[in-house]
């Protein structure tokens, strides 16, 4: 059986605190006290721990444990078994259809379901680089970075979430410091622009 130095027990932060409370040197050398207190104060720690990751859970964004009442709120079925980062994703489709979808919402939807970073540009606001809109119900999506989707799952996201009338083109640009640069390079030079205006 190993042994243990009962000077530096109990080892949990509340149950220490909770020894201090005592007479000192009542459980100086009392096996089964020190252990009493370790069991509670475990507890106790685990509580805190909640309570202070608490605030993360109100947003799904940062939510761990409490992704689960966010799935719940949205009605979607709770899925223990993927990541957090896909159980986010869903839940950000799900709660992004409700909102009118702008550019700048189409902007945040897509960053949050790619994990890079978005453009979207549309006849009243062009940008550095719009990629030729020039009709109010075409816009333009770039997306900057290696999301790790494929053209054809980006697409998917953007059908879904767009208004039934418009058409968009897209480009997928690679890593760049500067967004500017990122088009100037993928527009002028063709070297990067992979798909082109697609009418719905």
């Amino acid at each position: 059986m190993e042994r243990f130095d009962l000077e530096y027990f109990p080892t949990s932060e509340s149950a220490q605190r909770m020894v201090s409370y005592v007479t000192e040197g009542f459980y100086e050398k009392s096996y089964v006290g020190k252990w009493m207190y370790q069991v509670m104060g475990l507890e106790y720690d685990k509580v805190l721990e909640i309570l202070e990751s608490l605030p993360e859970q109100f947003f799904p964004e940062t939510a761990t444990w409490g992704l689960m009442y966010h799935e719940i709120k949205w009605g979607l079925p709770v899925r223990m078994n993927l990541p957090y980062e896909e159980r986010r994703r869903i839940i950000y489709e799900k709660r992004d259809m409700r909102i009118p979808m702008t550019p700048y919402n189409m902007e945040r939807y897509l960053e949050n379901v790619t994990g890079a970073r978005v453009q979207v540009t549309d006849i009243h606001d062009l940008g550095r680089y719009s990629a030729g809109v020039s009709h109010p119900n075409m816009f333009h999506v770039s997306v900057i970075g290696d999301s790790g989707l494929k053209l054809e799952d980006i697409r998917k996201h953007i059908d879904s979430k767009k208004q039934a009338h418009t058409a968009y083109t897209i480009e997928l640009l690679g890593n760049c410091y500067d967004v500017g640069l990122c088009a100037y390079w993928a527009m002028v030079l063709q070297t990067k622009k992979i798909y082109d205006v697609e009418v719905v």
